[in-house]
């Protein structure tokens, strides 16, 4: 993969320099370069699918980044590739300060920190306009497709379905259950960040670099904290689920940040929340190679947690 010439001039015409090579790229659910710029710089260019989600992603980057947040700086974009505003299957453009800086794990006591960091996301994107914003496929538990466990798949590749009968049984049942729980539940919802790991949080000492607001997401509070109790110490080509006694760390110190103790409902959801997205990512382990850490973990306590969810 090459940065193109409609890309390089979009570059050049936005960031007011052109160019002069590629350092890093890569390509999955968005295709990405490191870029070098004439004028010493180096950026990030991104193009994938747009619309709302996009544009919602990008006021949730720049509401964080003035709420204090540090995260790379959004140079440019969404535009939509060709100048014209399109939809959500057209390739749209961003470009963002490039920060490879900081470690995967935080020093100090990372159940306390990734969720001092959650809450302080929450705080800063309560007046962003998300209003239409569709789940990501590891929280969408609401989808409306009653022959599927797991949400409907952009492609064959990303569907857990067509493997659920080679997958352990026990993954569809628990998840089947932790849905139902989540499902019954009528909570408010509050943007925030959905996946806060090592994948898209960078760490200067205790300071945290948040990268990836494509992963923002409209859920309740109990969902956001319950993703992040069993899978901030996710780290890249390294699946990672939290044991239940850390979880529950998390719960609380996220309780602690805001000021606030979860109802019992609350509660309950964040465990459900974090048995869903287990099933949710040891489906994919084995879509993508066998079983994993993810897999024995929810194997282990799935039980547990399902109790904890009053499931």
């Amino acid at each position: 993969m090459t940065l193109d010439a409609p890309v390089a001039d979009w570059v050049a015409s936005r960031l007011g320099s052109a160019p002069e090579g590629e350092f890093f790229e890569a390509s999955s659910m968005s295709e990405v370069w490191g870029v070098r710029l004439a004028d010493g710089r180096s950026v990030a260019v991104k193009r994938r699918g747009g619309g709302a989600r996009l544009a919602i992603a990008c006021a949730a980057h720049r509401a964080a980044a003035a709420a204090g947040i540090d995260t790379p700086a959004l140079l440019a974009g969404p535009d939509a590739l060709g100048g014209e505003r399109g939809g959500a299957d057209d390739a749209w453009l961003t470009a963002e300060d490039w920060r490879p800086e900081g470690a995967f794990s935080p020093e100090g006591d990372a159940p306390v920190l990734f969720a001092g960091l959650l809450a302080s996301l929450v705080r800063a994107l309560a007046d962003v306009d998300a209003a239409g914003l569709t789940p990501p496929p590891w929280l969408w538990y609401d989808h409306d497709d009653e022959d599927r466990v797991w949400p409907p798949a952009a492609s064959d590749r990303w569907d857990p379905h067509r493997i659920e009968a080679d997958l352990p049984p026990a993954l569809a049942a628990m998840a089947r259950a932790a849905r139902a729980r989540l499902r019954a539940s009528a909570l408010s919802s509050v943007l925030g960040h959905s996946d806060l790991n090592a994948l898209n949080v960078r760490w200067v000492g205790d300071r945290p670099i948040v990268h990836d607001w494509d992963s923002v997401a409209v859920r309740p509070e109990a969902v956001l904290a319950g993703t992040l109790a069993l899978d901030h110490p996710a780290a890249p080509d390294a699946g990672a689920a939290a044991d239940v006694a850390t979880g529950a760390r998390v719960i609380k110190a996220y309780e602690d940040a805001r000021g606030r103790a979860f109802t019992a409902d609350e509660r309950e959801v964040a465990w459900a929340t974090s048995v869903w997205l287990a099933c949710y990512n040891a489906a994919f382990e084995h879509l993508h190679g066998g079983p994993g850490t993810v897999t024995a973990v929810i194997l282990r306590d799935g039980e547990e947690r399902l109790a904890l969810a009053g499931a």
